[in-house]
Order: structure tokens, then sequence, then C-alpha cells
């Protein structure tokens, strides 16, 4: 493509991307439900009192305080009104597709980048979570650009960057509380680039700058909640639940009603404890299980990884109508979800033989989706992980562009995984 086409493709995609999300937004009609109806609920509370404090066993911890104070903060500047919700949702959203492209070129070339974004643009749950009160639509956004920064400031070294990363990647992490170990992955990373541990001291300043800047983003959410709960709680108490939902005797993947008989569910919710305790008891529950039952664990962590990898339809896609989505087609999108899977894994594996540079995606994808499997399966739960599979499925591409011998070869690897996807889709069939 000429270089002076390129801003010209990349704003149409933007703009094509932004029409599709609004026109899909601004004709639904749901109330939510579920997850949620409860965050809409907290950040009610939070716009028209000033609390995080629900009054309910499940109180202001429960929950990451980022989401929560994003909605607040546009229920005060709008009003209560969801359609105004998805159109910033919306915004954040193609603002995600390009954070991939911006990632991809700092990590591979232009025509990676590209690709990865063409590939983003037809992946529909991107566009219906932008009309969904769940975390996904921000965090992406809030994690992508902070990785984003991360590479920038890795490549010119100018503390800025790390800075910045530091203050998103604490946000990200007060969003969704799986973010907070990822800047360790990122630096692990830095470090296999450089091909030693022992990094130049500027650098590590600059690392330790990063670091710090998060944990002090961090930290005030931290010091709130320990104080209210009375030990210490970083960013959320939902874990021990989420945990021994995936580990008991009654696991099956799903959620399912079972863990209301289990001895550590009733001991937790007796009484009237704090969220704190509870979530320590379900958690220290969980961790018996597992240290007295480790083959089941691994049994059960190795299913939920193969039924997240093979999840063919998400729930939602019928509640929040994902049929008016300009792009739908539910045959297209379920094998579109296999396609891009094994193609990542395709992109994985070439990443750890022969392109170090590629193993960042690598990092945040088998990241994602394998602390996922340690708890229990929903289909969006996958989400964050997707486009860094859309960054290894574009670099796949680009690697079969370079000769026929070697595009046919990975044609044919790349359609036995999707078959093999296929079968656990029909085994497990993951909703």
């Amino acid at each position: 493509m000429r270089r002076s086409l390129l801003p010209v493709t990349i704003a149409l995609l933007l703009l094509f991307s932004l029409w599709v999300r609004l026109d899909y937004v601004s004709g639904l009609e749901v109330t939510p439900v579920s997850d949620m109806a409860d965050y809409d609920q907290r950040a009610m509370l939070l716009a028209e009192k000033g609390t995080f404090a629900t009054g309910d066993r499940h109180g202001a911890t429960y929950r990451a305080p980022g989401y929560v104070m994003f909605l607040a903060g546009l229920y005060e500047l709008f009003g209560h009104k969801y359609r105004m919700i998805y159109g910033v949702q919306s915004l954040l959203s193609v603002a995600t597709l390009f954070a991939i492209y911006l990632i991809g070129r700092r990590l591979f070339d232009v025509k990676v980048a590209l690709l990865a974004l063409f590939l983003g643009v037809l992946y529909v749950p991107f566009i219906g979570y932008a009309g969904v009160l769940l975390t996904e639509s921000l965090f992406l956004a809030l994690f992508c650009y902070a990785l984003y920064a991360f590479l920038c400031g890795a490549a010119d070294g100018k503390i800025r960057w790390f800075l910045l990363a530091g203050a998103l990647f604490g946000l990200a992490a007060l969003t969704r509380s799986i973010a907070v170990s990822l800047p360790l992955l990122c630096i692990v990373w830095l470090m296999l680039q450089q091909k030693t541990i022992k990094l130049p001291r500027p650098l590590w300043g600059q690392l330790l700058s990063m670091l710090l800047l998060m944990a002090v983003v961090i930290a005030p959410w931290t010091i709130r909640s320990s104080l209210e709960q009375k030990q210490f709680v970083l960013v959320d108490t939902t874990s021990g639940l989420n945990l021994l939902i995936g580990n008991n005797d009654y696991a099956n993947g799903y959620f399912n009603e079972n863990i209301y008989s289990v001895a550590a569910y009733k001991t937790a919710m007796a009484g009237n404890k704090r969220d704190a305790e509870v979530d320590a008891i379900m958690k220290a529950g969980a961790k018996t299980w597992i240290v007295e039952h480790p083959a089941r664990f691994a049994d059960l962590t190795w299913m939920r990884l193969k039924m997240h990898l093979s999840a063919k339809k998400d729930w939602l896609s019928n509640t929040y109508e994902w049929n008016r989505i300009a792009l739908f087609s539910e045959n297209f999108q379920i094998r579109y979800q296999w396609m891009l899977m094994a193609l990542g894994l395709v992109g994985m594996a070439l990443a750890v033989w022969r392109d170090q540079r590629a193993l960042l995606p690598v990092f945040c994808a088998g990241y994602f989706l394998c602390a996922i499997s340690v708890f229990f399966v929903q289909t969006r739960y996958q989400l964050p992980a997707m486009p860094f599979v859309m960054l290894l499925a574009a670099y796949v591409l680009r690697e079969m562009g370079k000769s026929p011998r070697k595009a046919v070869t990975i044609f044919a690897v790349v359609f036995c995984l999707t078959l093999w996807l296929e079968e656990l889709a029909v085994q497990y069939n993951v909703m």
C-alpha cells in the first residue's frame, strides 16, 4: 500500500467501525440484568449519594471501582441515559482498534498492524460489548494503551512514556484486578528482548517509576478498602467466590448452583461477615480443595482452557440483539472465532520458535486465557485476550504471504486446528 493511502485506509476503517457501533446502540432497548444491573445500581448510588457503600452483603469492595466511577461520572454529566454510555463505549471500542494497530506497528510492521486492525473491525463481540454495561470496553482501551505506552518507552527510553504506562496500568487494574501483575510480564519480555536480566540502570529506574506510579494510582482505593474491611484488600473481593465456583467437588467448568452446597461457601456466608472475610474463607476453601485434588484441578483447568479456546457463542448475543449489528452473521462469527484462535495458536508457536518480539502478545494472550481457566467459563472472560490473538493471527498471515510453500503448510495446520476447535465446541457447547 502506498504510504499516502495508509492514513486514509486507517481512518475509513475506524469511521466504519464507529458507524457500525453507533448504528447498533442507537436502537438498543435492553434493561440491564445480572452483573450489568449491579454496576448500574452502584454507579447511580455513587453519582447520587457519593458513596460506594451499598448496604448489601456485597458491599463497596466487592467490585473493582474503575468501571463504577466511569459510569457514575457519565451519569453526573449526562443523566441516567444508557445510550449515552453506549455511545462513549463505542468510542472507546474504536480507540481500542486503533491501539491494536499501534501495538502491531511497534512490535512488527505496518502490514501486520493493518491486518490486525482489519481482523478487529470484523470481530462482532468488540461491537456488541460497546452496548453492555460491563467493564470490557473500558478495560480493553486502558490496557491496550498502557501496553502501547510501555512499548514506546522501551523503544525511545523516555520516562514520560513509562509514567503514562504506569498510570494507565493502574487504572486498568482498578477496572479489572486481573491486570495487576501484567506489567511484570512486560518487564520479563523486555529482558528477553535485550537478552539479559541486567538491564541498564537508567532503564531500571524508568521501570520502577512505572511500577511506582501504578501503585500510587491504586493505593487510595487499597487504603480506603483495607480500612473499611479491617484487613488488606488490594482492589476487590470477588476472587475467592470465583475460585471456589471453579474448584470444588461439584465443579464442571461452568457456574452451577451446587456451589451453594459447598461447605466453604456455607461457612463464608453464615453470619454477618465483612466482604474481605467472606472472600478469604472462600479462597482458603478453594485452595484447600486444589491441594487435596491436584489431578482433578489440572483436568478442570485444561478443560476450561479448551472451552475458552472453542467457545462459539456469547449468551449476551441474544439478550442484547447482536443480530441487529450490521456485520453479524452467526455462522460466520462462529467460524471466524475458531479461525482467529487457530491462527493465534500457530502464532504462539512461531513466536516461541523464532521471534522474540512476538512473545509479548503471546504473554498477554496466554496470561488472560490461562488466568481465566483457573476459575470458571464465561465467554466474555476471553475478550481481553482477543486483541493479542488478533496480533498473532496477523503475524501468521504475514508469514503465509512470504512464500507459497509456507502458506500451504500453515494453512494445513490452521485448518486442522479449526477442526479440533469445532470438535471441542460440540463437546462442550460453551455459551
